[in-house]
């Protein structure tokens, strides 16, 4: 057989976590485990190797989250994750039997990573526990370690030393039993001391544990009863390890013949779930507290949460202290799932109408299930539709401020985001866009060479042995999907030396750039650069050589866009970038001619490095964090150069370049503030394109000449349209 877990589950008790994203990992300060089994994607088609995942489990301290994904390129090719939220990267767990597939569940605050992986022959799966530093672990089976029996590990204490699942035995091959996996014990079954059985209602009936409480001492789950049907159970494994006894307690149902556990509270004491209930259509979402008093009189401990005005409901997460419990339900219009929030206060309300209690309004978006909720009640996690969403439903985050009921006097939390939701998918682009900005820098740098500077000052025909000046003004514009603009302004010095075999020039500039972001945001870059050139002509050699460098530093502000339910919010960046450029060229001087036109093939070779420095954005519900970026890139040019004398006064020129550039594809790493680290794009680029142009050189006086030049190129790092004019003069 080969894995597949299509059961909803909760995950080792309310746990403390900032939900991640990548795209149900969702979440903020601190926020319990959720039945998370939702698809998503966590960039769209923003950069190369696109993954798309489920997420399945999430840490109790809030820093990890486990799941599935696969690479968009090739299908084939899934891997189970460990995401660690604090930094953004995602570890490929890989298998445990070459080739076999894994599947994960839970996962621990160290990052002890428990789920189930196919053996050898690829029909027997086996419960583990991994680790990054010490790999797989195999759990075994009631049977024993590496047996031809199944078993499954669903979730992990918060120290990683307890594991809950279920197992089969080779004496009930289709019988499964609840287990937990203690790490030292001596007092499990006989063929595998570590796994001791959880008790089930009856001696012949199935049971299978779902979540553990963080501490590892209460597990919730579901058990036969002796009417065939299941019932939601809870297991007190306080003595297991001494006295080898786990007592099960049948939480029983509303009224109706089945319920199920999803989700436990910190200390074991609320546990959430499904039930059947006594009306003929349906199920409902419950809360059972330990000592409870507010359900029926027939099961006291178990409250019935009841519905959103339609027929069924579902609990899929508890907070911590299980005072806030989330989930879906059917509506009374529409009867389509809607997410829902219950405490004691509201009962239970919709996410929708809870976030409009604060100002935020959703418009058309529609929340579909709420899966995960922060220890304070602030934060939400699930899925939504959104009608400007490609590919239906996506995952959301929403967040409102909630009152501290026991402030600390010595602590200083910083300022309160507004309320907001966050449409991860959209999100997420906006933050690799965000991180774009950053990186084209190095192309708003490449302009001051590729303008006036397209060619060597000596191919410029002003006299030799002297003083000569310049000044030139560029524009250019990338069509790269982002509408860039650049323009600048620039002047220098030049003199010769050696009998006017070498040239050096000195100058500086004004720069502007303008780019168009997603969801009507912009990034401005405004700066000063240095630029410096020397030319070197050898008497009796046919080839002119050149060096040019630039460095320039730039104040970017960054103006980014996200969708705010039906609104629209903005979280402002402002950073400094500096970029440094050397370019090493040589012309082979009218190499050969056709008529009056000479031709000069030329080999450029080209390195930059543009570094932008990190910074934290203002404004906005969902502002995030950008580390420094550093952007190297190199360049080759292979270019034919054309120059044709109309008349003593003019001359037309003309280039045809080929270039090939490869270095730091474009990056955006950081953290939302208060939620989670990602780090979207990265790696390496190398891209080829070819660029073409035309200058007519007028001759205003015998030391004085005005350029006018205009190129275009296909999408690569230079821009598509550019042009300059230059005035060029020997004092």
């Amino acid at each position: 057989m080969t894995l597949k877990r299509t059961t909803e589950k909760g995950h080792g008790g309310a746990r403390k976590f900032r939900l991640a994203l990548i795209a149900l990992m969702g979440s903020t300060a601190l926020m319990t485990p959720s039945p998370v089994h939702a698809e998503f994607r966590n960039l769209g088609d923003a950069t190369p190797d696109t993954l798309w995942y489920q997420a399945n489990g999430v840490s109790g301290n809030g820093r990890f989250v486990v799941g599935e994904g696969f690479d968009t390129d090739n299908e084939d090719n899934q891997y189970s994750f460990l995401y660690d939220m604090s930094t953004g990267t995602t570890y490929n767990i890989g298998q445990m039997v070459p080739s076999a597939p894994t599947i994960v569940f839970d996962v621990s605050n160290a990052g002890a990573v428990v789920g189930a992986a196919n053996m050898a022959d690829s029909t027997i799966r086996n419960a583990f526990r991994w680790t990054l530093d010490g790999g797989f672990e195999n759990l075994g089976s009631f049977d024993g370690v590496s047996t031809a029996v199944d078993s499954i590990a669903t979730a992990i204490s918060d120290d990683g030393r307890r594991v809950a699942g279920y197992s089969y035995s080779s004496d009930s091959p289709w019988l499964p039993r609840a287990f937990v996996w203690v790490e030292g014990a001596t007092t499990g079954v006989i063929d595998n001391r570590q796994m001791h059985v959880l008790a089930s209602l009856t001696p012949t009936g199935r049971s299978m544990a779902e979540a553990i409480s963080g501490d590892g001492l209460f597990a919730a789950g579901m058990s036969n009863v002796a009417s065939g049907n299941y019932h939601a159970v809870r297991w007190d494994m306080r003595n297991i390890t001494s006295n080898y006894i786990s007592a099960v307690q049948d939480l029983g149902t509303l009224g109706g013949s089945e319920s199920m556990a999803n989700g436990i509270s910190r200390d074991g004491r609320v546990v959430i779930g499904w039930s059947g209930h006594a009306g003929p259509y349906g199920i409902h979402a419950f809360r059972w507290e330990e000592g409870g008093t507010r359900g029926g009189v027939a099961n006291p401990q178990m409250e019935d949460l009841g519905t959103l005005g339609g027929e069924s409901s579902e609990a899929l997460a508890v907070n911590a202290d299980g005072s806030i419990v989330v989930g879906r339900s059917d509506d009374d219009d529409t009867y389509d799932d809607r997410a829902f929030r219950w405490t004691r206060e509201t009962g239970m309300i919709k996410v929708s109408d809870w976030l409009a209690q604060s100002g935020v309004d959703i418009g058309d978006v529609v929340l579909k299930s709420a899966t995960g909720v922060s220890d304070d009640g602030g934060v939400i996690v699930g899925r939504m539709e959104d009608p400007e969403s490609e590919g239906g439903e996506t995952a959301f985050i929403a967040r409102v401020a909630v009152p501290d009921p026991d402030p600390d006097p010595g602590h200083n939390p910083g300022p309160t985001p507004p309320p907001g939701i966050m449409n991860v998918s959209e999100y997420n682009r906006t933050l690799y866009d965000a991180g774009y900005a950053g990186w084209a820098g190095r192309m708003v740098a490449n302009v001051p060479l590729t303008g006036a500077h397209h060619r060597p000052m000596m191919n410029y025909p002003t006299q030799a042995n002297g003083v000569c000046g310049w000044t030139n003004g560029d524009i250019a514009h990338y069509d790269d999907g982002r509408n860039t603009g650049v323009s600048l302004a620039e002047a220098g010095l030049c003199g010769d030396l050696l009998d006017g075999t070498m040239r050096i020039g000195l100058g500086g500039g004004v720069l502007h750039s303008q780019q168009d972001l997603m969801n009507n945001g912009d990034a401005d870059l405004d700066g000063q650069y240095a630029i410096g050139e020397l030319n070197w002509h050898p008497e009796g050699v046919p080839v002119l050589f050149s060096a040019t460098g630039l460095y320039g530093g730039w104040d970017a502000d960054i103006h980014r866009g996200y969708s705010n339910g039906a609104a629209m919010a903005y979280s402002d960046g402002d950073t400094d970038m500096r970029s440094g450029i050397l370019r090493l060229r040589a012309d082979w001087q009218n190499a050969f001619s056709l008529g009056s036109t000479g031709f000069s093939p030329y080999l450029a070779y080209t390195w930059g490095r543009t570094t932008v420095d990190a910074y934290t954005e203002t404004g906005g519900p969902f502002p995030s964090r950008f580390d420094e970026q550093v952007v190297t890139t190199s360049e080759i040019r292979l270019g034919l150069a054309s120059s044709t004398e109309l008349t003593s006064a003019i001359t037309l020129r003309g280039s045809m370049e080929l270039v090939h550039a490869t270095g730091d594809a474009s990056r955006a790493k950081g953290q939302v503030v208060g939620l989670y680290g990602f780090d979207l794009g990265g790696g390496t680029f190398a891209e080829t394109w070819v660029r073409a142009g035309a200058d007519i050189d007028l001759r205003v006086t015998e030391n004085a000449v005005i350029s006018l030049s205009g190129h275009a190129a296909t999408e690569g790092l230079d821009a598509q349209i550019s042009g300059a004019a230059r005035f060029q003069v020997l004092f």
